[in-house]
């Protein structure tokens, strides 16, 4: 760096190009730069390597009122002061606005870490600058770069501010850039929502990034619009003044195949689009007087001509037949008339529809149809009455039945309680019922046999016998539970309340003796009657 001859300012402004070097004091940096992010991180690296090789390739300068502005290198002079260096080599050169504007942006397109929306900005700059008489194409060639490339950059300025923002901090890519950049601007920030997985994450850094081919395939899905079957012309540049024809429109993927490519023909302006099907339906109509308009809707509000769906039949003339078996929309009447969608997916399109109710060949089955819907809607209705009379008489037959019930229980109330309870045990606990009673039968092998056998035990016992066979099944579950809980259970209370000394019992058992008078049930006579 020392060999190359530091010349004063002056002399500088009057050779078209020369090396030499230059104090950072006296470089400022261009306001014109498309660069407008600096990476820190990549900065110390380049810091790093500058402190021990020093600058390799000299900034581009040019003098501009006593200082030298940098067309080209702002990241080696900022990179240098943080690597301590008081001057740098440069190479000075005689440039106009648009040819520095021009040098920044082929300079800063050769540098990988510079930002396609900065890269954008570049270009813009470079088309919009007088006097440069630069097209998309003559641009493209200068750069070396197809003409493609320029375009989708250039589109990238059409970004909403949210979406800019999201894009320059690279929460998104360029490809998904370019297609929201493509939408119209009221669309733009709900497709950028569709970008990200994650619509319950904590905050927008949990949420992931989509493949491209997602997001393509929402917005095909819900924002391109299909010209292919249009029932206006594309050609017509009078239908909506204001908008122009669809034949040269750029937001028309069918011809501008510079920025979307080859795709399907579809628009991507959603309300240009409505507002000539409207401007469309309402020429229709005015042509055609006689025109019945027409909805999708099974039901219009408000008061107006538009016919329901329920109103009218559309009849398929193109496949019209006649007899036994043809589908209504495919028999002809003399009752069609021309009719207009006024909404849905085939909004300003003609058709031909009967929309007379009297109709034989076209609402004989509507009108069997509602007449049967009519009918199932009184059965319907007649059920539920008969239902809530129904349930009405039960509560007020239970209400009666309450008011003679006298204690003590005899033998058959207590019939009934048993068989309540029996039929309420569950299946596990009713086979447990039967074993105990040994009413088990080795040929049976369904254990719902042997547990309808213990429902059926309230049928034949007396009423002492009902009272134990009720008292059994309350406390059968509790024996199933290996401890009692904090205040005892059921047969814990059981014992106690007939002076059963339990901790004896267990006792007993643990030496393994038999508890007195442990019988099968069937085997006694009869069952002890339980005493205080």
């Amino acid at each position: 760096m020392s060999n190359i001859k530091k010349q004063p300012i002056e002399t500088a402004r009057h050779a078209s190009s020369e090396y030499r070097t230059v104090a950072l004091a006296e470089l400022v940096e261009s306001p014109t730069n498309p660069r407008k992010h600096f990476d820190e991180e990549s900065l110390c690296e380049l810091a790093d390597s500058i402190r021990s090789k020093g600058v390799l390739s000299p900034l581009v300068v040019r003098p501009v009122n006593g200082h030298f502005e940098i067309v080209a290198g702002a990241r080696r002079f900022r990179a240098a002061g943080r690597a301590g260096l008081r001057e740098v080599p440069v190479r000075v050169t005689e440039l106009t606005d648009a040819e520095a504007a021009e040098v920044q942006a082929i300079e800063n397109l050769l540098r990988a870490d510079l930002h396609p929306f900065e890269e954008a900005s570049a270009f813009r700059a470079i088309l919009d600058r007088e006097g440069t008489h630069y097209t998309v194409e003559k641009l493209a060639a200068k750069l070396g770069k197809p003409g493609a490339f320029v375009a989708r950059r250039l589109k990238l300025l059409d970004l909403v501010e949210p979406v800019a923002k999201a894009f320059t901090a690279r929460h998104i890519g360029v490809e998904h850039a370019l297609l929201i950049a493509r939408l119209a601007p009221d669309l733009q920030e709900e497709a950028l929502t569709r970008c990200f997985d994650g619509y319950f994450a904590a905050d927008a850094s949990e949420r992931a990034l989509v493949p491209v081919h997602r997001l393509q395939d929402w917005v095909e899905r819900n924002v391109y619009l299909s010209l292919k079957a249009v029932p206006f012309s594309k050609d017509d540049d009078t239908l909506l003044p204001e908008a122009g024809s669809c034949a040269k429109c750029p937001k028309r993927t069918g011809f501008n195949t510079l920025l979307f490519g080859e795709t399907a023909d579809a628009c991507t302006d959603r309300h240009c689009f409505q507002q000539k099907l409207d401007a469309h339906v309402a020429q229709r109509a005015k042509q055609m007087p006689d025109l019945v308009m027409i909805s999708e809707q099974h039901n219009v509000t408000g008061e107006t001509p538009v016919l329901p769906s329920r109103s009218y039949v559309e009849v398929i003339a193109r496949k019209a037949k006649q007899g036994k078996g043809t589908p209504p929309e495919q028999r002809l009447c003399s009752h069609l008339k021309t009719a207009l969608h006024v909404d849905g997916v085939r909004k300003g399109h003609l058709v031909k529809v009967c929309a007379d109710p009297a109709c034989s060949v076209h609402f004989r089955e509507r009108r069997e149809q509602e007449k049967r819907q009519l009918q199932w809607k009184a059965e319907q209705a007649a059920t539920r009455k008969k239902t809530k009379q129904t349930l009405a008489f039960r509560h007020r037959l239970l209400a009666e039945v309450l008011q003679r019930v006298k204690p003590p229980f005899g033998g058959k109330e207590l019939r009934l309680v048993a068989r309540f309870v029996l039929e309420a045990l569950p299946h596990e606990l009713a086979c447990r019922l039967a074993k105990r009673r040994n009413l088990h039968n080795p040929k049976e092998t369904h254990d719902w046999q042997l547990a309808e056998k213990a429902r059926e035990l309230y049928r034949k016992a007396d009423a002492a016998e009902l009272a134990v066979l009720v008292f059994e099944a309350v406390l059968l579950g509790s024996a199933g539970i290996p401890a009692a809980g904090k205040d005892g259970d059921s047969l814990t209370e059981a014992a106690a309340m007939y002076r059963i000394d339990a901790k004896a019992l267990r006792a007993s058992l643990a030496k393994g003796g038999k508890p007195r008078g442990a019988k099968s049930i069937k085997t006694a006579r009869r069952p002890l009657a339980l005493k205080r």
